[in-house]
């Protein structure tokens, strides 16, 4: 607005008001008492309008994208490798969902999903990440003492962690051809997070993958006792809604996701 549009709305105001909110000095304007009292009651409502634009106001510069997928892999794989992706495209800002349910793109406005399963899904692109193998896990600790893991039958002597399933213990212990251990016995967790910080505190051996523990063999809070690997069935997929498959936005993450993983 032009100065002579602002004192014509001034004036205005002042007509409303039947009062004087400046003196018109010869080198700018002064609040009259009036006007400092009258400044002062409404500097609230500005302040509350201008928080409320804030809030609505779409940042054209900055892509939201948000993701759904496993609390466990969002911690161990995926948070620490997003600033990687944050540096290369700062202009998209990232936004995690945890949850273990399938994503409802339409109702959850989720832009991207990371899913552990067979890829067969109605109505979405899933596009395989990496298919883990699964093998024992233990902390360091567990290798001495008194009845130290050297060999698959030494986990007669230890308990076995387990998620939801006493599966995979029976197709391992199958695999390495190991008899005469229960492979129901155990500690049962349903957070791998939680099945794989017991197994750090020497709780036990755990089942796990590479994704989810790379970091904890690295830094020798977990090691692998036995060379011995499961192949499963599942597979981490990259999910997207079928209508997304040329929305560059979106793509743009997926593509980083297969390197990363890639390097894994």
């Amino acid at each position: 607005m032009t100065h002579g549009a602002v004192s014509r709305q001034v004036k205005q105001l002042e007509d409303f008001l039947g009062c004087e909110l400046f003196h018109r000095l010869p080198r700018g304007l002064q609040l009259t008492a009036l006007g400092r009292e009258f400044a002062f009651g409404v500097q609230g409502a500005f302040d509350q309008i201008r928080e409320a634009v804030e809030a609505v106001r779409v940042d054209n510069s900055r892509q939201v994208l948000t993701v759904s997928t496993l609390a466990s892999l969002a911690a161990r794989w995926l948070v620490p490798r997003l600033h990687r992706f944050q540096k290369t495209h700062p202009e998209t800002e990232i936004r995690l969902s945890t949850s273990p349910q399938l994503t409802d793109f339409d109702r959850d406005g989720i832009d991207l999903a990371i899913r552990y399963g067979r890829g067969r899904w109605p109505g979405v692109t899933a596009l395989r990440l990496f298919t883990p193998e699964e093998f024992p896990v233990c902390s360091p600790k567990l290798l001495r003492g008194a009845h130290p893991l050297r060999t698959p039958a030494d986990l007669k002597q230890v308990p076995l962690l387990h998620d939801t399933t006493h599966r995979h213990w029976q197709q391992w212990l199958e695999l390495a051809k190991v008899r005469g251990i229960d492979a129901r016995q155990g500690l049962v967790v349903e957070d791998m997070n939680v099945l794989i910080q017991a197994a750090i505190e020497g709780q036990g051996v755990a089942l796990a993958s590479a994704p989810l523990v790379q970091a904890e063999i690295e830094a020798g809070r977990l090691v692998q006792p036995f060379q011995i690997n499961l192949p499963v069935e599942l597979a981490f997929y990259a999910v997207y809604p079928k209508n997304r498959g040329g929305d560059p936005f979106v793509l743009t993450f997926v593509d980083w996701l297969r390197e990363e993983a890639g390097a894994t």
